[in-house]
């Protein structure tokens, strides 16, 4: 298999803007990836329910079910009654996170599939722990830098609590993502 050339450092800024609108979307950026991998599924295949998503995406049903109930909770998702059955929901997204969608998939050709193949690509990277969008911006940042200090990764997060921001800078050295070197990362 031939090796990938690295990313352009313009290429990890425009992924760092597709991911705040991704936030945007959300409403919240400890939103797991796979959580907003749901989301940009029910964005493409608007009227899909949690049966076909979870076979798209291979997810269990109760992660399905636990993702929808929260995206659902927060404004994200539309529920209707099915066409078919009663008792299976038809989803689609809300009209305002339909808009920060289309934002974040405009740098994919408008393609749900390269998003989400690259949400994934995000995903594998990480071993032990399901990466929230803050984490992913955090590793984004240290890319796009080559070496950052705290301070630069936090200035470039979501205002959330310190702790919160540290555990996300604290979770991609546990997971050896990125390196720390007295006051850098």
């Amino acid at each position: 298999m031939d090796a990938q050339p690295a990313p352009s450092k313009a290429d990890i800024i425009r992924v760092a803007d597709v991911i705040d609108h991704i936030v945007d979307s959300l409403g919240d950026p400890s939103a797991s990836l796979r959580r907003a991998l749901i989301l940009l599924d029910i964005d493409q295949h608007t009227g899909t329910t949690q049966n076909a998503i979870g076979e798209r995406l291979n997810l269990e049903k109760s992660v399905v079910s636990r993702n929808v109930d929260w995206l659902w909770g927060h404004g994200c998702v539309i529920r209707a009654e099915g066409r078919h059955d009663a008792r299976e929901q038809s989803l689609q997204t809300s009209t305002f996170t339909h808009k920060h969608l289309q934002l974040a998939l405009r740098p994919f050709g408008n393609q749900h599939l390269a998003l989400k193949k690259t949400l994934e690509v995000f995903i594998a990277l990480f071993h032990k722990h399901m990466p929230s969008l803050r984490e992913l911006k955090a590793l984004l940042t240290v890319s796009a830098r080559g070496e950052a200090t705290r301070s630069d990764i936090l200035n470039n997060l979501y205002d959330g609590p310190a702790t919160t921001d540290q555990r996300a800078i604290r979770t991609l050295i546990e997971e050896g993502l990125v390196n720390t070197n007295a006051d850098n990362v």
